[in-house]
């Protein structure tokens, strides 16, 4: 897995996301909201299309925690011609990671494989930016697989950078000889 770090500008000189709608088909521009427990099959949908598996599970639980504790999460989708078209959900963390300062980190994004390439995900990304620095947080990491080239793509074009940090991880079925 590679870690990716971003780290947003003050909300009064932050520059606004590139994004292209002329592609869009729908007279209504896309609308970034809230996340609703309305929108869990559609979300489950995008994830299911883009990562080859269904998580419901996975998103059963984080949108759970969402709603029991807000001031922890953020859950953000985008609309376009009245459907979900896209997700973000990210973790607060606070005190962690080597810093006193909050810090979000990406659990899950996903564009309709239908709707990229229009500037969605993008737009997506400038409405999650605008959420967090009106939280005060002003970093924001995720992580993906190596091999995960599409979204390490979008992630570079939304001005993330390889973090300085190693993430380690080992089977908790090999035994350890101390």
């Amino acid at each position: 897995m590679t870690t990716q770090a971003k780290t947003m500008t003050n909300p009064n000189t932050a520059k606004t996301a590139k994004t292209d709608m002329s592609t869009t088909t729908n007279a209504a521009a896309p609308t970034v909201r809230a996340l609703s427990p309305d929108d869990l099959d559609a979300v489950i949908t995008i994830d299911a299309a883009n990562a080859g598996r269904a998580r419901r599970g996975f998103f059963v639980t984080r949108l759970a925690a969402v709603k029991r504790d807000p001031t922890s999460f953020l859950a953000l989708g985008i609309e376009d011609g009245g459907a979900l078209a896209g997700f973000v959900i990210a973790r607060i963390f606070r005190g962690e990671f080597g810093t006193d300062e909050p810090v979000a980190s990406i659990d899950a994004i996903g564009v309709s494989v239908a709707k990229q390439g229009r500037g969605l995900g993008s737009a997506l990304m400038a409405g999650f930016e605008d959420a967090m620095l009106k939280r005060g947080i002003v970093e924001v990491m995720s992580q993906d697989l190596w091999s995960g080239a599409p979204l390490m793509r979008f992630f570079a074009a939304n001005g993330f950078e390889l973090a300085p940090r190693w993430v380690l991880e080992r089977p908790l079925d090999d035994a350890i000889d101390f």
